[in-house]
C-alpha cells in the first residue's frame, strides 16, 4: 500500500470518527430530550395530582396552598363574628397556645372525674389514703388504653396512669400516644414529636411499686400495646402470665410488702371503626371465662389473684367502651372496688387519679347496662356477618368505590328491647308473672329460669359515690299540655326532685327521670322503664339538699303504633294510650323501676333490690288530659305516618321474621336468621339501587339559574333560612355551580364565582377534638392563628375521652362545655364543619364503634349530642353527628341491610337524632335551634340506602324534625346513585381528597361519579330535563350554604374577598421540576436540531 493510500485511510478514519462523534452527540441530545420530556410529563401529572389533593396535602404537611384574599377596613371588617374567649388570647389578640392546652388538660380531667363510674366499693376502700404505697397490675396499667385505633384516637402527648398517680408534671416529649395502623398502615406515633411546653398538675401523690412497672416495661417488648388499639374478630387482650412475670423477675413478690397499701388492676377492651368483635371470636388457649371476648382471660384473672396476694385492698379499673363481663368480680368478696374508666383520652387519667385519691367523689352513671354474659342480649342472636343465600347473580350492584361486599344484612328481631329495655322489662314481667318471662329461653347466666340478678351485673345509669343521696319527688309535677299555632304538640312535665346528701363527704349526683307507659298484652310494645331526661346536682355538702328541676318532653313516653289508622289513607303514628303513667327518679333504671313497682304494690319477695315509692309518681292520663293522638303531629306541624315500610323484612316477604314481644318472651325470643333468601322482585330491585328514574324531558323553564341579583355570600350571615333573600342568592347560582356544591361536600368544598364563594377546606373529624394540628390551621389569616414557629404548634386537639365517658357524666352542662371547647378549637384550626360526634345507639356490646357512640339509650345519646352541638355553634362550629342512621355494626358496614320494625327505628335509633335535631330546649320565639349538619351512614335501612331514603332524609329528617343544614354522605358512599341521593334530601357527598374544582377536578372527570347505576356518567347537563332534581338541587344547596352562613367561615368574608393561591414548598418543588425539565428539554431539543443539521451538512 502506498503513502497516498495510507494518508487517505487516515483521512477516512478521522472523517469516520467525526461522524461517529456527531452521531453520538445527536443521539445524546435526542435521548436527553426524550428523558426530560418524560420528566416534564411526570411533573405535570404529579402537579395535577398534588393540586387536586391540595387540601389533604396541606393537612398532612402543615402547609397552606390557597386561601382568601381580602382587604380589611372600617367598612369591610373581618373576624368580627366569632372569636375565641379572651383567656386564650395574648394581649395583642394573637393565640395563646399554652393557655389553650392548659384548658384542655383541665377539661379532660373533669370529664373523666365526672364520667368514671364507681360500681363497687366494699368497706369504703376508696378513696385511698394520701401517700399510699400502691402496686399496679395488668399490662394495661403500664400501657394505657386511651382511644381507638381508627376513629376517635387520642393524639399527642398524654398523662399516663402512673404519672397521674405519682407525679406532678407532664413529660409529653417522652409520652406520646401511638396507634395501631389501620387500612394496612404501620403502627405509628400520633404526632411526630414534642418540643413544646410541659405543664404542672396536682397528681394523686401515691408511691408506686417500680418493680412491677419495670416488669411490664420489659414484657411490653413481647406483648406490644398502644394507646389507641382496635377491636378484633379474633381477640387476644395480650395479658402476660404469672410465669412470664417471673421470667423477668423471679423475686417480684418481695416488693409487695412495701407497696401493699393497695393493689390496682387494669382490664381493657378497645374499640375502633371498621371492625367488630364477633360471637366466639377469641384466640385459642387463653381461658376466656365465657368463651367470649368481653369475658376475662385466665391471665387477667391471675393478675387479680396477684393483687389479692399483694394487698387486702384490691381495686379493678375497667377501661372499655362496652359492657365487660365482670359478674365474678362483683361477687368476689376479695375484690373491694371496681371503677369503670372508659377510654379516657390524653388527660383523663388525672380525673381517675382524683377519684382514687378522693380529690373528687365519683358521680358518673353507666352509659350501658353491664351483663353477666353479653350473649344474653337478644340482639346477639343476629349479630355478625350474614349474607343472603342467593346474593351471587341476584344482587348485581357492586360494592362501590371502597369495594364493600354486597348482600350483607342483620335481622334486628329484638325490636324495641335493646340494652336495659330488654333486661328491665323482662324483670318486671317476671315479678308480675306475665309473658312467660321466667322461662329458661334466653337465660345464659341463670340456672334454669331466667333470673335478673344472675343475668345483670350493673344496671344502666347506676353509679356509686363516696357519699349517699336520697331522692324525693316534691309535690305535683308541673304539666304543660297544649298545641302551638302550627298544630304541633307542646306537652311537658317538670319534676321537682329534692336531693339530699345523707353521707359524710361532699359530692354530686345525676338526677335521672324515668317513665313507664301502660302496656296491654298483645298491644303496642312498650318497655317497662325508659329514661326521659336528666340533670345533675351541684356539689352538695354533707346534710345539704338541692331541689333540681327536670323537664320531660312527654313525646318520649309516647309509643309508635305502625298499625294505627290515621283516617287519611295513611297508617302509623305516635300514640299515648289512656291509663296510668308512672314516673320515677333513681340511681339508674333499675332503682327507678323498683320505685314504680313498690308504688304499684308488687311482690317485694320477687324483686331484686328495694323500691322507694317516694321516688315515684303516678299520673292517670285520660283522653281529655292528653289526646291519644296528640303526638301524631311533629314539632314542625307535619302529620306523622309510616315512612320506612321497607325497613321491615316482612314488608317484602311476609311472615318470615318474628319480632320479640313481651306478651311471649319464650315464644318470640329471636332466632338466628343467617340464611335469608331473596325472592321478592321489588326487594331485589331496591337492593340493586333501582330507586330513582331520571327524567329527561321536563319543562324546567320556570326554575331560575344564573340570574344576577348582585347578592354575595358575605351578605348572608345572620339571614334566616326562610328569608326571600336566599331565593335571590340561589337563583344567582348557575346550574353547574349548584351541581358542584352538591357533588363535593368536603373536606374541600367548591366555591361559586356567581355568589363570591371561595373553595375552602371546611370539614374534619372527630367527636373528641378537631383533627388538625394547631399550627396547620385552614384559616392562617385569623388573628389568633398559631404560627408554625410556636413551640406548641404540633399540639393536636383530639385529646378528649371516647363518647361513653361524656355520656356517663349525666351532666348536660359539661356536655355543652365539651362542645364549646371543640368550637374554640375549631377557630384555632380553621375548620367550620365537624364530622361528629357519633350518635348511633349501642345495639349490643360487640359493635367495634361503640367508643364513638354515646350509649344504648336514645335520650342520653340525644341530649349529649344536642348539648355538644349547641355549645359548638356558639363559636361557629357546625356539628354534623354521624352516622344517620342504623350503623349498628361495623362488620360489612358498607351497605349492610339492618332490618327492623319502624317502631324500633323511631323509638330507639332515630329518637336520639330527633332530640338532637329538634333541640327543643333551646328554641325561642325568634330562633329555631337545632343541628346544622349530619353525616349519613354507610348502611341501608332495610332495602334502601340511607343516603337515598326519601322517607328518612326528607319525610322524617326535614319535614317532621325541621332539619335545615348540611347532610353529607360517608366517604365515597353511594356515588353511583347520584340522582337517587339528590332526590332523597341528602345535600352532598363526602369526597375526601378531591379539590381544585372546575379545573383539575370536574364533574365529568372525577373518578367517583363516572359509573352511575341508572343514568349517564355525571356531567353538567345530566339533570337538564329533570325538574324535580333541579328543585331538589336548589334545596340541597340552600341547606349547605345556610350551614356555612351560620359558621365561623363567615369570619373570612367581606365585600373584597376573593381567591388567591399561595406558594408552598411542595408546589415550588413540582413547579421547579416542571420549569427545569421544560427548559432543559427545549435546550436539548435545540442542540439535537443543530447536531442533526451539522450531520446533514457533513454528508
Amino acid at each position: 500500500m502506498g503513502i497516498d493510500d495510507a494518508g487517505n485511510d487516515d483521512a477516512d478514519t478521522k472523517t469516520h470518527n467525526k461522524e461517529e462523534i456527531k452521531l453520538k452527540k445527536t443521539g445524546l441530545w435526542r435521548g436527553l430530550t426524550s428523558l426530560l420530556c418524560f420528566v416534564l410529563a411526570i411533573s405535570i401529572v404529579l402537579g395535577n395530582i398534588l393540586e387536586a389533593n391540595a387540601g389533604t396535602i396541606d393537612t398532612a404537611l402543615s402547609t397552606i396552598s390557597s386561601g382568601f384574599v381580602s382587604e380589611q377596613n372600617a367598612n369591610n371588617p373581618l373576624y368580627d363574628k366569632f372569636t375565641p374567649p379572651a383567656e386564650y388570647l395574648n394581649a395583642d389578640g394573637s393565640g395563646n397556645s399554652h393557655a389553650l392546652i392548659t384548658a384542655a388538660i383541665d377539661l379532660g380531667r373533669r370529664e373523666a372525674a365526672e364520667g368514671s363510674v364507681l360500681l363497687k366499693n366494699e368497706n369504703n376502700v376508696l378513696p385511698l389514703s394520701a401517700g399510699a404505697n400502691v402496686t399496679l397490675f395488668g399490662i394495661r396499667s403500664h400501657s394505657n388504653l386511651l382511644g381507638s385505633s381508627f376513629g376517635v384516637k387520642a393524639f399527642g402527648g398524654y398523662i399516663s396512669l402512673e404519672q397521674a398517680l405519682s407525679q406532678n408534671r407532664t413529660d409529653f416529649a417522652n409520652t406520646i400516644a401511638w396507634t395501631v395502623g389501620s387500612r394496612g398502615a404501620a403502627n405509628a406515633p400520633t404526632v411526630s414529636g414534642w418540643s413544646g411546653d410541659e405543664f404542672d398538675f396536682d397528681g394523686a401523690g401515691f408511691n408506686l411499686n417500680q418493680t412491677m412497672i419495670d416488669i411490664y416495661e420489659k414484657l411490653g417488648e413481647t406483648y406490644v400495646h398502644y394507646e389507641n388499639e382496635p377491636a378484633a374478630e379474633v381477640y387476644d387482650p395480650g395479658e402476660p402470665s404469672i410465669s412470664e412475670i417471673e421470667g423477668v423477675d423471679s423475686g417480684f413478690k418481695s416488693s409487695f410488702a412495701q407497696y401493699g397499701d393497695a393493689a390496682i388492676v387494669v382490664i381493657a377492651r378497645p374499640s375502633c371503626e371498621q371492625l367488630d368483635y364477633l360471637p366466639g371470636g377469641v384466640a385459642d388457649g387463653l381461658g376466656f371465662e365465657s368463651g367470649e371476648p368481653f369475658s376475662l382471660t385466665k391471665n387477667e384473672r391471675d393478675a387479680i389473684e396477684l393483687a389479692k396476694e399483694c394487698s387486702d385492698k384490691v381495686v379493678v379499673l375497667i377501661s372499655s367502651s362496652a359492657s365487660v363481663e365482670i359478674g365474678s368480680l362483683k361477687d368476689d368478696p376479695e375484690v373491694d372496688a371496681i371503677l369503670w374508666i372508659g377510654a379516657p383520652g390524653c388527660y383523663g387519667m388525672l380525673g381517675v387519679a382524683d377519684i382514687l385519691s378522693g380529690k373528687v367523689s365519683p358521680s358518673g352513671g353507666l352509659f350501658d347496662i353491664f351483663t353477666a354474659q353479653n350473649m344474653s342480649a337478644p340482639a346477639m342472636q343476629n349479630m355478625g356477618k350474614m349474607y343472603y343465600s342467593n346474593t351471587e347473580g341476584t344482587i348485581t350492584r357492586t360494592g362501590g368505590v371502597l369495594g364493600f361486599n354486597p348482600g350483607a344484612y342483620a335481622i334486628e328481631a329484638e325490636g324495641i328491647y335493646v340494652g336495659y329495655r330488654y333486661y328491665e322489662t323482662r324483670y318486671y314481667d317476671c315479678v308480675a308473672g306475665t309473658g312467660n318471662a321466667d322461662s329458661s329461653v334466653g337465660a345464659y347466666a341463670s340456672s334454669g329460669a331466667w333470673n335478673y340478678d344472675d343475668e345483670v351485673t350493673y344496671g344502666f345509669g347506676y353509679g356509686l359515690s363516696y357519699t349517699t343521696f336520697d331522692y324525693e319527688i316534691e309535690g305535683e309535677p308541673k304539666f304543660e299540655i297544649g298545641t302551638n299555632e302550627n298544630g304541633s304538640p307542646s306537652a311537658f312535665a317538670t319534676f321537682s326532685v329534692k336531693v339530699t346528701n345523707t353521707g359524710s363527704v361532699e359530692g354530686k349526683t345525676p338526677v335521672q327521670i324515668y317513665g313507664q307507659a301502660p302496656y296491654t298484652q298483645g298491644g303496642v310494645e312498650k318497655p317497662a322503664i325508659q329514661l326521659l331526661n336528666f340533670e345533675k346536682t351541684d356539689v352538695l355538702a354533707p346534710g345539704a339538699s338541692q331541689t333540681v328541676e327536670v323537664k320531660v318532653d312527654l313525646q318520649y313516653i309516647a309509643s309508635y303504633d305502625e298499625s294505627h289508622d290515621n283516617g287519611d289513607g295513611t297508617k302509623g303514628t305516635y300514640i299515648m294510650d289512656p291509663g296510668d303513667y308512672y314516673f320515677a327518679v333513681g340511681n339508674g333504671a333499675h332503682d327507678a323501676l323498683n320505685a314504680i313497682m313498690a308504688m304499684q304494690g308488687m311482690d317485694k319477695s320477687k324483686m331484686v333490690g328495694e323500691g322507694n315509692p317516694a321516688q315515684a309518681y303516678k299520673k292517670n292520663v285520660t283522653e281529655s288530659f292528653i289526646s291519644k293522638t296528640l303526638f301524631s303531629v311533629s314539632k314542625t306541624g307535619y302529620k306523622i305516618s309510616n315512612q320506612l315500610p321497607y325497613s321491615d323484612w316482612n314488608y317484602y316477604q311476609p311472615g318470615e321474621v318474628t319480632y320479640l314481644t313481651r306478651s311471649d318472651w319464650a315464644g318470640t325470643f329471636p332466632k338466628t336468621y343467617d340464611n335469608m333468601t331473596l325472592t321478592n322482585p321489588e326487594l331485589i330491585d331496591a337492593l340493586n339501587g333501582k330507586i330513582y328514574e331520571l327524567h329527561t324531558n321536563d319543562d324546567t323553564s320556570d326554575i331560575k339559574w344564573g340570574v344576577d341579583s348582585g347578592i354575595k355570600l358575605y351578605e348572608m350571615y345572620g339571614v334566616p333560612y326562610d328569608d326571600p333573600k336566599w331565593d335571590q342568592l340561589l337563583d344567582q347560582l348557575t346550574l353547574e355551580e349548584a351541581m358542584y356544591i352538591f357533588s363535593f361536600g368536603g373536606p374541600s368544598i367548591p366555591g361559586a364565582d356567581s355568589i363570591g364563594a371561595i373553595e375552602t377546606y371546611m370539614t374534619e373529624n372527630a367527636g373528641n377534638g378537631i383533627a388538625v394540628n394547631l399550627s396547620a390551621s385552614k384559616d392562617p389569616d385569623a388573628p389568633w392563628a398559631i404560627p408554625q414557629s410556636d413551640p406548641n404548634g404540633n399540639w393536636h386537639p383530639e385529646v378528649f375521652a371516647n363518647a361513653p365517658m361524656g355520656a356517663s357524666t349525666f351532666n348536660p352542662e359539661l356536655m355543652r362545655e365539651l362542645g364549646e371547647f371543640e368550637g374554640i378549637e375549631s377557630l384555632f384550626t380553621g375548620i367550620n364543619i365537624l364530622w361528629g360526634p357519633g350518635l348511633n345507639t349501642h345495639r349490643h356490646a360487640y359493635n367495634g364503634r361503640n367508643g364513638e357512640y354515646y350509649s344504648e339509650d336514645p335520650v342520653l345519646s340525644g341530649v349529649a349530642a344536642m348539648e355538644f352541638a349547641i355549645g359548638a355553634l356558639e363559636y361557629g362550629l357546625v356539628a354534623a353527628p354521624k352516622h344517620f342512621a342504623f350503623n349498628d355494626q361495623e362488620s360489612e358496614r358498607g351497605g349492610v341491610s339492618p332490618w327492623m320494625t319502624e317502631q324500633r327505628a323511631r323509638e330507639v335509633e332515630l329518637r336520639a337524632y330527633q332530640i338532637a335535631f329538634e333541640a327543643t330546649k333551646y328554641d325561642t320565639a325568634e330562633y329555631d335551634a337545632g343541628m346544622r349538619g349530619l353525616m349519613t351512614s354507610f348502611s341501608k335501612i332495610g332495602a334502601i340506602e340511607c343516603t337515598a331514603s326519601y322517607g328518612l332524609m326528607t319525610e322524617i329528617l326535614a319535614n317532621e324534625w325541621g332539619f335545615i343544614g348540611y347532610a353529607v354522605t360517608d366517604i365515597y358512599d353511594d356515588v353511583d346513585l347520584w340522582t337517587a341521593v339528590l332526590n332523597s334530601g341528602t345535600t352532598c357527598f363526602d369526597t375526601r381528597g378531591q379539590g381544585n374544582f372546575y379545573t383539575s377536578t370536574t364533574l365529568e372527570n372525577c373518578f367517583l361519579f363516572t359509573n352511575q347505576m341508572y343514568s349517564d356518567p355525571l356531567n353538567a347537563h345530566l339533570i337538564d330535563g329533570d325538574a324535580n332534581l333541579q328543585l331538589k338541587l336548589k334545596d340541597a344547596v340552600h341547606k349547605n350554604i345556610f350551614a356555612w352562613s351560620e359558621s365561623h367561615l363567615m369570619n373570612r368574608y367581606n365585600a373584597t374577598t376573593h381567591f388567591g393561591s399561595r406558594m408552598t414548598w411542595w408546589r415550588a418543588a413540582y413547579m421547579g421540576l416542571e420549569i427545569g425539565s421544560g427548559v432543559l428539554a427545549v435546550a436539548c431539543a435545540a442542540l439535537y436540531v443543530v447536531s442533526s443539521r451539522k450531520k446533514k451538512e457533513g454528508n
